[in-house]
């Protein structure tokens, strides 16, 4: 379980507001003067977050929170938005190329039909 520590910022009908403050783990890292992840996260790390979260228990405003996401969960979103898209580009490029045989540049924009199918899935 991934999970982030927040604060409810607002309370709706079944719906809460939690802040929560984006924090870099290069603080305890050795390479933290030589690498350029490092010298972002030195100018990002701080950055307030808002996000809302639909929640049946009963918090007020100014209430500590943890939010939590599976990784399971994390993994499937992020195959479905990096990777279905990839997909779906190579693979109706392939299609195009090998089986219809049609030029270059048909390939090209049939691959990126099935790019921008795989993003609006």
């Amino acid at each position: 379980m991934i999970e982030e520590q927040g604060r409810v910022v607002a309370v709706e009908d079944e719906q809460i507001w939690v802040e929560t403050i984006q924090q870099s783990a290069c603080g305890s890292c050795t390479a933290k003067s030589t690498c350029g992840q490092g010298l972002i996260a030195k100018y990002t790390s701080g950055k307030r977050n808002h996000i809302r979260v639909v929640s049946d228990k009963s918090v007020s405003v100014g209430d500590h929170v943890v939010l939590g996401i599976p990784e399971n969960t994390l993994v499937k979103s992020a195959f479905l938005a990096y990777g279905l898209p990839l997909l779906l580009f190579v693979g109706s490029a392939g299609v195009a190329d090998s089986v219809f045989s049609v030029s270059e540049p048909w390939v090209i924009t049939i691959g990126l039909l099935g790019l921008f199918l795989g993003f609006s899935l």
